[in-house]
């Protein structure tokens, strides 16, 4: 017996017939890869992106694969999908949020002959290896553009949790709202929630209560957009491009390809070369885009194509120094710039930024 080779299963309880498998009995099938999402795959922000990827790693490896999909898995309940995943005799696991990290770790130890892959963990284990792409970059590029058409010099931001990612996205664009005009500020309201769209929606109605007259996003639904072109402000979209949902509003999104990278990692498995590497591409790596800018002038959107060339060749990186926390100290001085394991442990905000660390 085996799994359909494009089996989707909706929450964790539907997994409970395809945990009774046998993983002997898988033996001989393709490889069967596991994806824990987060969000629904109709979220049209950051699970649609992935289920995306899935697809694209089954159009491009063909029968070798196979694919056990187990989409809005809340944090609690990823022991239990992800044990369930084993049983069914997945032996590649990407597991998609920060949320489900240290949980990742876990089951990595426990199960040291599945391969496991986490989007935006911090560390790799023998079997672990760790994903995600440099959105910060696009954050910047949002940044320059949301000071540029800014009225108020008020940038809003729906935040999802303060976790490190979230964080220095936040930060990413005061630096390169500042690199424009260095009296714009962000606030912030914080949904607690990755997929909410309610929520969302009432996050974005208080920031544009506030005064805010462009609004950036960390979370997946496109509702703030939507609020966006309601109240008749200017908006980013999120994962993906999100322009149909605001068509006078939206102004660009960072569109997350993870496809590519999936079928690799498949391949590596198969090949027996699969290694715990740790990845993070920038907007040179193919791994994100920047959707069509719209709504803005040729001025703007010309500038905003220098930033992103410069990003690309290096000569322009977001974490340089001086860097300012919210207290007024210096984190680094001129010529220094931040590591990456600084950045994926980020746990202040810059000055400018008016939300307290919760």
């Amino acid at each position: 017996m085996t799994l359909s080779r494009r089996t989707m299963l909706k929450g964790a309880g539907a997994l409970a017939g395809a945990a009774a498998l046998p993983r002997a009995a898988l033996a001989a099938d393709p490889l069967n890869v596991g994806f824990v999402l987060i969000g629904p795959v109709g979220d049209f922000g950051w699970s649609t992106m992935h289920d995306r990827g899935r697809q694209r790693m089954l159009d491009v490896l063909g029968d070798k694969v196979e694919a056990t999909q187990v989409e809005a898995v809340a944090p609690p309940d990823f022991d239990r999908v992800a044990t369930s995943l084993v049983r069914a005799g997945c032996r590649l696991i990407f597991t998609t949020s920060f949320s489900y990290f240290q949980p990742t770790v876990r089951m990595a130890e426990a199960t040291p002959d599945v391969f496991f892959e986490s989007a935006t963990g911090t560390a790799t284990r023998d079997n672990l290896a760790i994903y995600n792409a440099r959105f910060y970059e696009g954050r910047y590029v949002q940044g320059v553009i949301a000071a540029k058409k800014s009225k108020t010099k008020q940038i809003g931001y729906v935040a999802s949790f303060p976790v490190p990612e979230v964080i220095h996205a936040i930060n990413t664009v005061m630096r390169g709202a500042w690199s424009v005009d260095p009296e714009m500020r962000i606030r912030v309201v914080w949904a607690n929630a990755w997929f909410n769209p309610g929520v969302e929606a009432d996050a974005a109605r208080a920031l544009i209560d506030q005064g805010c007259d462009v609004l950036c996003q960390h979370t997946d639904s496109p509702a703030p957009l939507q609020l966006a072109e309601e109240r008749g402000v200017f908006g980013f979209g999120q994962a993906s491009d999100m322009t149909r949902f605001a068509p006078n509003s939206h102004l660009t999104s960072s569109v997350n390809n993870w496809g590519d990278y999936y079928a690799e990692r498949a391949q590596a498995v198969i090949d027996g070369t699969w290694a715990p590497t740790d990845t993070w591409g920038g907007l040179d790596s193919g791994m994100f885009s920047l959707a069509p800018f719209t709504n803005m002038d040729p001025e703007t959107a010309s500038h905003a194509e220098a930033v992103v060339a410069a990003l690309k060749d290096g000569s322009l990186h977001p974490f340089d120094g001086p860097i300012v926390n919210q207290a007024g100290e210096t984190v680094i001085g001129e010529g220094e710039r931040l590591t990456d394991d600084q950045i994926r442990a980020m746990d202040f905000f810059y000055e400018g930024i008016d939300v307290a660390m919760p």
